[in-house]
């Protein structure tokens, strides 16, 4: 009988865990790309939770696909905020259902970061990604942190995107790269 609740609540880990990153590349408009609807695909060498501390760890070669794009990394871990904490013990646990995938506050991504649209059109690369949630911002930094279009890329030691504003900080050092064709310097040089 454990078992089976220990599997249940492993089912129910897995499906809260698909809903956060389903809201981060839901909410990431540098990654919109208009497909038809695809559930998102959460693939990882292994999935560990942690009920006690709320926490999800998915490690080793983590891929994170859904309609908006793609997001690679070594390991990632989900953290659910603790407000629900003293409701949850009352009833004795600390995930329970599908609401509770609001309660998240940060995903973290480590090791390796790709985000991409599926076309490739856009890649942002870094060693490290943290959503906050409260702060509705991604934080990029580590190998240093960088948005590549084409050959044309920006870099900085820390990038932050805010989800609300859709802005982004590039910042200290940011370094801006334009590659342009032989064909468009012609146009401006003529």
């Amino acid at each position: 009988m454990k078992t089976l609740k220990n599997t249940i609540n492993s089912y129910k880990i897995l499906f809260l865990t698909a809903a956060c990153w389903f809201v981060v590349f839901s909410s990431v408009n540098l990654l919109a790309v208009e497909t038809n609807a695809t559930p998102t695909r959460i693939n990882a060498d292994k999935l560990e939770c942690d009920y006690e501390q709320r926490i999800v760890y998915l490690r080793g070669s983590v891929v994170v696909r859904d309609s908006k794009g793609i997001l690679k990394s070594d390991n990632a871990t989900v953290y659910f905020s603790n407000d629900k904490d003293k409701k949850n013990k009352k009833s004795g646990s600390s995930l329970e259902s599908a609401s509770d995938v609001g309660s998240f506050s940060r995903v973290v991504a480590v090791g390796n970061v790709v985000i991409s649209s599926d076309d490739k059109a856009v890649v942002i690369t870094s060693d490290k990604a943290v959503w906050n949630k409260k702060d509705n911002t991604i934080t990029l930094t580590g190998g240093p942190p960088m948005v590549k279009q084409g050959p044309a890329y920006i870099k900085a030691e820390r990038i932050i995107y805010d989800l609300t504003t859709q802005k982004c900080d590039f910042y200290p050092s940011p370094q801006m790269v334009f590659q342009v064709s032989p064909s468009e310097k012609a146009k401006f040089f003529e």
